[in-house]
């Protein structure tokens, strides 16, 4: 009886520097509720709402930008960077309790990515 044994690796040779680390992608677009408060309330609801949970889990590292002068779709992209999907699932579960989804912003896609290093 013969065996196949696999030479290939777990990761992509694109991916051997950093074969743990995803990239989520969360594209958002802001409601009227948010665009209605002053820019000292909407810093108010991420003190006291969002940062608390990104605090709890710091293997999350969080960028945001935004694009709503170039994309009538989304006004918002998300960046989340993190090597445990289970802190992201939970950050997702307790940002779905806060205002932030379905209220100040509706969350139109999620895309979860390995960055494609095979370019460089």
């Amino acid at each position: 009886m013969t065996t196949l044994q696999s030479t290939s690796s777990a990761v992509l040779p694109e991916h051997a520097d950093a074969p743990d680390t995803f990239h989520i992608f969360v594209t958002v677009k802001t409601t009227r509720h948010w665009l209605d408060l002053p820019t000292e309330q909407r810093l108010a609801f991420l003190r006291e709402e969002v940062i608390p949970l990104l605090r709890r889990r710091p293997e999350l590292k969080l960028r945001w930008f935004e694009p709503e002068a170039f994309s009538t779709r989304a006004t918002d992209v998300m960046i989340c960077e993190t090597g445990d999907l289970s802190a992201w699932a939970w950050f997702c579960d307790h940002l779905r309790e806060t205002r932030f989804w379905d209220h100040y912003f509706e969350v139109l896609d999620i895309m979860p990515a390995l960055e494609g290093n095979y370019l460089v």
